[in-house]
């Protein structure tokens, strides 16, 4: 099915994109031939948006051309059009906070120009930021604004592109059916015009839409119907979801290579461009992925691209950055509504003062008239009251502006302590001890959701400042306002609980723990599309929280919906590092067992020969003992004494062989013992030659048709070096295995006159003229085998890279050997020609 899918794209690719192209290359000759400045601008921002979401990099450059000609020739328009096309580009690349400056930079132009076409524009462009950042509900806002406009001024683009907008929002909230209506009306309007970009874009949220209705098939017919609009607009963003919403299907069907290669098509198609949330999306998947199939490798490298992006799309600065924007432009919006109402009081107040001239008048004119008199005081009394009152206002909007910078502050201060911790039972004291000290915290807590278990855990609930013990909700309880609020994903806010309850639940469940609240607001802990628990506050009091309480605690939820998932991930990435460190020491014992075993049959017939000497001349000396009886017997003590001289000759051998032997387990013992880590003077020749002969007589022991050319070439002259013998046996005794199986590899091709051949050299080699490492020892290993392919010799030394077949080799060999070489302040390299064999080199420090 991959391959039939991957033919087609392959098929369909150079026309759609020859057609692409050809837009592209006809704006560029215009704009080549184009002297008119406004008519330029527009050229460059055409290009511009065609290259948004395939090349930001070259969109983001020619939007940065067409602004610099807008603002230089006065053309507010152009302006404002190339601000958008770069807040976009930033969206799609993940810098949320540049590209909320720049809609708004755009929106205050085109706000000061009356430009309502350009105004809806942007506002439809900041609820894709907000769409980006996960708060759907406040994109909704902005799409509903934005589709009024399309609509008074009949604009059929802006229309289509919030139709569109509008589906994508209500999916991810999950409300199926509005998704659904908005998306098909969006995908009619675009067919109808002709609007390639946006019919696939609609095709492909249709295609999410059905896939969470578990209408599999129509999902994918959905997608594939949306890829040729798709790559005819060069459209890398929307392709690297549809590619990803691919992955996902296939995985549901169990059809694992097309599911992997959708998802890796997605992540190289988001690094190329640099879309960073869709790097975030696509290596998410594919760590899920590998985690479910037990790699874990890949698995931890792809979590390690999924947390990278993310952290550079949430990180703590980048969301400060974003909150002193929206303070900003609250502030503007509220300086501009003041200033309209200055307008009014200033129009006013000119009337006030024209009748006032008037009263004045009448004032003078019937002085005499006491009576009028005391009415145009009164009256002037009045407007000086209203003046006043006017300031008060002043006054207040004045410290109420000074609340909200102040607010903003303490949340930033607020945030970045939940957010400093990674340990759940930190972050909730931390949630508690700052919400305690901004609202009546009588009763708080924080609940979980346990997906195994179905439940809504609450580890810490505070009651009055004190602890109560940790409980759970199941998910089938109706009557928890926990459950409904993580259920529903809505807020649960009631100033009188037995007054208001039925909207919610038909009875109010008894606490677990405690006394049953008066006052509460539950809020849902999300971030993106995760529903991660509830988080609440409590009190004894009736209608216990404002507006005010209800907002800060709406926006230290989400910090806390951020530390907690900080602190899953965390979690999740201790545990996969404990994985790895465990499995790692079970492969290096695995190898050093592996070694053990091959040593085994070589020491076996090493022991041997001594034994065979010391049997040997025991029984001989029993001979000669019974012999010197008899002698003894006969006084002849000359033939007595020589019989005691070759007793005492065969004596010394025994106990050289039995010397030998005993070395030869003490060796052994050495090798099959963990290192002490101590290094010690060790004579490097004789600890070569040792496992030299001990790995041949094993293979020898192992296969009996096995034999091979064995040359030695020791400088006498090193003398004892510092080293771990146990550990450098290891290394000389990996090598000169491999150097043995390379040459029963080239044997086995039945070579004629091939002569398996592995030659050991030890050399001293002088210090350099200039100084520096100061003399070294060299251990040359040389087999006359095939040599390693230049294709993988960058790999040998890599942790369970092995040319051998399953079973026969962990990979660890090579690697452990470096390692172990490198501790010793060495080097280990290799020379090989392939089809000819290879030489490694140790090289380690004289002293």
């Amino acid at each position: 099915m991959r391959t039939i899918i991957k033919t087609f794209l392959l098929l369909l690719l150079p026309a759609v994109t020859f057609a692409q192209t050809n837009i592209v290359d006809s704006l560029n000759r215009l704009l080549q031939n184009e002297k008119q400045d406004t008519s330029r601008v527009k050229l460059l921002n055409q290009i511009s948006d065609a290259y948004s979401t395939s090349k930001p990099d070259t969109a983001l450059v020619l939007a940065q051309q067409a602004l610099a000609l807008a603002r230089k020739t006065g053309f507010a328009t152009g302006e404002i059009r190339s601000l958008t096309i770069s807040g976009n580009v930033f969206d799609l690349t993940g810098n949320y906070p540049k590209a909320l400056q720049l809609y708004l930079e755009a929106l205050k132009k085109a706000e000061a120009s009356e430009d309502n076409i350009s105004v809806g524009r942007v506002i439809s462009n900041i609820g894709f930021f907000y769409n980006a950042q996960g708060n759907y509900r406040q994109s909704i806002v902005y799409y509903l604004k934005s589709l009024a406009i399309g609509k008074t001024f009949n604009n059929e683009r802006i229309i289509i592109i919030n139709l569109v907008n509008l589906g994508d929002s209500y999916e991810k909230l999950n409300l199926l059916d509005s998704a659904l209506k908005y998306t098909n009306q969006g995908c009619d309007l675009a067919l109808k015009m002709r609007n390639s970009d946006f019919t696939g874009i609609a095709l492909a949220n249709l295609g999410n839409i059905y896939a969470k209705m578990w209408q599999d098939v129509v999902a994918m017919a959905k997608y594939k119907s949306s890829l040729p609009f798709l790559i005819e607009t060069e459209n890398d963003e929307a392709l690297c979801e549809t590619y990803l919403g691919m992955a996902a299907l296939f995985k549901k069907a169990a059809a694992s290579d097309s599911s992997l290669y959708y998802a890796k098509l997605s992540l190289t198609t988001a690094q190329k461009a640099g879309f960073t949330s869709r790097i975030m999306n696509a290596s998410n998947f594919l760590s899920s992925y590998y985690v479910a199939i037990h790699n874990t490798d890949s698995a931890f490298a792809y979590q390690n691209i999924a947390i990278t992006a993310k952290d550079s799309l949430f990180s703590q600065e980048k969301t400060r950055e974003i909150q002193t924007l929206n303070f900003n432009e609250t502030q503007r919006q509220q300086e501009l509504k003041d200033a309209k109402e200055e307008a009014k009081t200033e129009l006013k107040f000119n009337i006030l003062l024209g009748g006032l001239f008037t009263l004045l008048l009448v004032a003078f004119l019937l002085y005499r008239n006491n009576r009028q008199k005391r009415k145009s005081n009164a009256l002037l009394q009045k407007q000086k009251e209203d003046i006043d009152n006017k300031a008060q206002e002043l006054t207040i909007q004045k410290d109420n502006l000074e609340q909200s910078y102040n607010n903003v502050e303490q949340l930033g201060e607020i945030g970045r302590k939940i957010t400093s911790s990674l340990a759940v039972e930190k972050i909730i004291s931390t949630v508690y001890d700052n919400v305690n000290a901004l609202m009546d915290a009588s009763v708080f807590g924080i609940g979980i959701y346990n997906k195994a278990q179905q439940t809504i855990e609450f580890p810490a609930t505070y009651e009055d400042g004190q602890a109560l013990p940790a409980y759970a909700n199941a998910m089938d309880d109706e009557n928890r306002f926990g459950v409904i609020c993580f259920k529903e994903g809505r807020e649960i806010i009631m100033g009188h609980v037995d007054e208001e309850h039925k909207s919610f639940t038909q009875q109010v469940a008894t606490p677990h723990e405690g006394k049953q609240a008066v006052s509460l607001i539950y809020l849902p802990l999300i971030v993106k599309e995760k529903k991660l628990g509830v988080i609440t506050v409590q009190s004894f009091q009736q209608n216990a929280y404002t507006d005010y309480h209800l907002f800060m605690l709406r926006n230290i939820a989400i910090y806390t919906a951020i530390a907690l998932e900080n602190a899953d991930s965390f979690e999740t990435l201790s545990h996969t590092i404990d994985t790895l460190r465990s499995t790692q020491s079970q492969l290096i014992q695995s190898e050093k067992m592996a070694s053990l075993g091959e040593l085994t049959a070589g020491i076996a017939h090493e022991i041997q020969n001594p034994l065979n000497f010391v049997n040997n001349f025991s029984e001989v000396n029993k001979e000669l003992l019974l012999e010197m009886n008899e002698e003894i017997e006969k006084e002849n003590y000359s033939e007595v004494k020589a019989i005691a001289k070759d007793v005492i000759e065969n004596e010394e051998k025994i106990n050289h062989h039995g010397k030998r032997a005993d070395a030869i387990v003490k060796g052994m013992l050495q090798h099959s013992r963990n290192s002490s880590g101590v290094k010690e003077p060790t004579d490097i020749n004789a600890l070569a030659d040792e496992y030299l002969r001990l790995a041949y007589h094993g293979l020898k022991a192992k296969d009996k048709t096995f034999n091979a050319t064995l040359k030695t070439d020791f400088d006498e002259t090193i003398g004892n070096i510092n080293i771990i013998p146990q550990d450098i046996g290891r290394v000389i005794l990996n090598l000169i295995n491999n150097a043995f199986y390379a040459t029963i590899e080239k044997q086995k091709q039945g070579l004629a006159n091939y002569e398996p051949t592995v030659t050991l050299q030890t050399l001293k080699n002088p210090p350099p003229a200039g100084g520096g490492r100061g003399a070294e020892v060299v251990i040359s290993v040389k087999d006359n085998g095939n040599g390693i392919p230049q294709k993988i010799l960058d790999k040998i030394f890599q942790p369970f890279f092995t040319t051998k077949p399953t079973g026969q080799g962990t990979g660890l060999g090579l690697s452990l050997s470096y390692d172990i070489v490198k501790a010793h302040g060495g080097e280990l390299k290799v020379e090989t020609n392939e089809g000819e064999g290879s030489e490694f080199v140790i090289s380690l420090p004289k002293n």
